[in-house]
């Protein structure tokens, strides 16, 4: 499945179940392995810190799931 089948088939989701998977992204981001990630490894996040740190560290990937 490309990457524009499965961003329509999010948009497809009702809205609980899309907020199921953003905060899967957002522990995906706080758990990688990444340098900038460890800046909040570990800490509790809000759901709207979480948000912040997820669409200003994948800003292209959300880019293109608004098209």
């Amino acid at each position: 499945m490309s990457a524009t089948e499965v961003m329509e088939e999010i948009n497809k989701l009702p809205s609980e179940e899309q907020k199921k998977l953003f905060v899967f992204l957002a522990e995906k981001v706080m758990t990688s392995r990444e340098p900038k990630a460890t800046e909040w490894l570990g800490k509790k996040l809000s759901f709207d810190q979480a948000c912040d740190i997820v669409f200003r560290e994948n800003r292209e990937l959300f880019a293109l799931l608004a098209k």
